[in-house]
């Protein structure tokens, strides 16, 4: 079945990042969203259009899932998802894993909880800048 509509979008709000105060507020406004071929999530920054990393393969992933590790913000990351409802909120786990990054506040927590509130798909203009971007994403 061809996909239809645009795809759903997640948005990682600031409430939902746990501990507070740790690097994960750099996630704040981030978004899991699907590519318009419905075959891969993709993690991006608060501009949409800024994909950082995809899932690998042809289809979409089962639940749970991790994101291939990327670089933003001067860390390294690697997300995992646990859930992801649609029109719901989804949830996961962050990591800045430190022998690969130089977190910006060396005293630990490097990792932690995320929630992403579903929002409606993207707006017209923006879907299109979305679908013509090249699937796939930067994992360094």
């Amino acid at each position: 079945m061809p996909p239809t509509g645009n795809p759903p979008i997640w948005t990682i709000n600031a409430s939902g990042i746990t501990p507070p105060g740790s690097n994960g507020v750099d996630l704040v406004g981030c978004h899991i969203t699907e590519n318009s071929a419905q075959t891969c999530y993709e993690f991006t920054a608060p501009n949409i259009t800024n994909i950082l990393t995809s899932t690998p393969g042809t289809s979409l992933p089962s639940l749970p899932f991790t994101f291939p590790e990327f670089s933003y913000d001067g860390l390294n990351w690697i997300v995992t998802v646990n859930t992801l409802p649609v029109g719901g909120t989804g949830s996961g786990t962050w990591n800045n894993p430190l022998e690969m990054g130089k977190p910006k506040d060396p005293t630990p927590p490097t990792s932690g909880d995320f929630t992403a509130q579903s929002g409606s798909g993207l707006g017209e203009d923006e879907g299109s800048a979305h679908s013509a971007k090249a699937h796939g994403g930067s994992s360094t």
